[in-house]
């Protein structure tokens, strides 16, 4: 079975207390916090899963797409776009290729414009929910896999020099 996980990245760090605290402190840290946990969520699960960043202000009209893994890809979108556009336009274009599309979002209107049989609107809450679940299973296999290694990923040490720098740019807006 074919799945992918739509998150609206921005949507989805102001729903979590704990993203939004740290939001409050680094954008930079708080993305970097979701992408990780998203992250880790898709490759136990075996999961697609983008998380769409609105970047709307930037000066190109092209969206930035960044493989992170090879399950989880970060869209930035282009100039005058926002996530809710992208994650239309994503439906739309590929939903003959999965058996479900999940879409992570707190916006209403947004939920309810990709209703379909095979289309299913998350909660950001109910989805940290089960993500923070799945976290506790990756720890203990983290754990298992080396006890004597320190196993501490961060995502900055796998973004490209250029996203890394649009993500610190749209940070500072």
């Amino acid at each position: 079975m074919k799945v992918v996980i739509l998150v609206d990245g921005y949507n989805t760090l102001y729903q979590s207390s704990f993203l939004k605290n740290l939001l409050k402190k680094n954008l930079h840290q708080a993305q970097e916090e979701l992408i990780r946990l998203i992250s880790n969520y898709c490759s136990l699960k075996g999961r697609e899963g983008y998380i769409i960043f609105d970047a709307y202000r930037q000066s190109s009209s092209l969206d930035v797409e960044e493989e992170i893994t090879s399950e989880v890809k970060v869209v930035l979108t282009g100039k005058g776009k926002t996530a809710d556009s992208y994650i239309e336009r994503f439906i739309f274009q590929n939903k003959s290729r999965y058996d479900y599309i999940y879409v992570v979002t707190s916006d209403y209107s947004q939920g309810m414009t990709v209703m379909d049989t095979k289309i299913f609107p998350l909660s950001p809450q109910n989805f940290l929910k089960e993500v923070k679940a799945y976290q506790k299973e990756f720890l203990m296999k983290a754990h298992s896999f080396s006890s004597s290694q320190k196993f501490n990923p961060r995502l900055s040490d796998y973004l490209k020099d250029e996203v890394r720098e649009k993500l610190k740019e749209i940070g500072k807006e």
